[in-house]
């Protein structure tokens, strides 16, 4: 117990800004991300409500957005600042009352998945923790949109209810909701059937999903740098990226792909070149 109980101290986390974001991620170190990885894989295998995309297998983003394509209206709704809105003693009343854990085995649990006091945001086992110390608040969330004949999904802390019965009455129904949770909900929005959606980072139509034009100007942008580059070390640094952001997009719009695989193959020549010169310089200098 002493040495799983080490693991959650302070220096065991790295606490770093996420980038163009004013958020603070705590990430465990190795031993203990990998002690969370297995918690999410024993609780993965519980089977949990339809509406819920987030930390299950077989479904992403991409089914959670898939979920709403049609004509009807939508509503989005998120929860402010969730992860650190979920209080340590909620995770032990998770592990004690739900799992039917030992109260010392829950206090070490939630022990070891906090961060001083609250769910850490870089941890692997945060997204169905945070689901499971506030399914019943979801679970009354998709009984009101059941009650309207409404599509409920939920991606972590992100709410989405589409159906033609969507309205800003129900959307005000599932803030309160939340606020009795003692949670706090921001972002808000509701959407005509006629009008671009966008959901969990996708445009929602009335046939199917699409790229955002911010995620086209992102990729468009990292060509042209690569394009100007004249830098081969440079190149062989900004490839990765365009590269993971085209096989990313090839799962909303499959044109992606052969873009995907022309810079793919495209960034390992480079490499394959760039290696050649050095394992000459090399080789004359054990010559020499």
């Amino acid at each position: 117990m002493n040495k799983l109980s080490s693991l959650a101290a302070d220096g065991c986390y790295r606490v770093y800004k996420l980038r163009d974001a004013d958020r603070d991620i705590q990430e465990p170190n190795a031993a203990l991300q990998s002690l969370h990885r297995q918690l999410h894989r024993y609780l993965a295998r519980v089977e949990v409500p339809d509406y819920l995309h987030s930390a299950v297998k077989g479904r992403s983003y991409l089914s959670n957005a898939r979920a709403h394509i049609g004509d009807g209206h939508l509503l989005k709704i998120d929860i402010a600042k969730f992860y650190q809105s979920v209080p340590q003693y909620k995770v032990m009343h998770f592990f004690r009352d739900v799992m039917r854990c030992a109260s010392d085995v829950a206090g070490l649990l939630a022990n070891l998945i906090c961060h001083r006091g609250v769910l850490a945001t870089g941890s692997a086992v945060s997204p169905i923790i945070s689901y499971y110390t506030y399914k019943s608040l979801f679970d009354d969330l998709a009984a009101v949109a059941t009650g309207h004949g409404l599509v409920m999904t939920c991606y972590v802390d992100d709410i989405t209810m589409s159906g033609p019965g969507a309205s800003r009455a129900i959307l005000h129904e599932a803030r309160s909701i939340i606020f009795k949770a003692g949670l706090r909900p921001h972002k808000d929005r509701s959407f005509t059937g006629n009008s671009a959606k966008i959901v969990t980072g996708v445009v929602v139509g009335r046939n199917g999903i699409a790229l955002p034009f911010s995620r086209w100007q992102k990729i468009r942008q990292a060509i042209r740098e690569i394009t100007a580059c004249e830098d081969d070390k440079k190149k062989l640094q900004l490839y990765p990226k365009l590269v993971s952001r085209l096989y990313e997009a090839a799962q909303v719009d499959p044109q992606c792909r052969s873009r995907a695989e022309f810079y793919h193959s495209q960034w390992r020549k480079l490499n394959r070149q760039s290696q050649i010169p050095q394992v000459k310089i090399i080789a004359g200098k054990q010559a020499a």
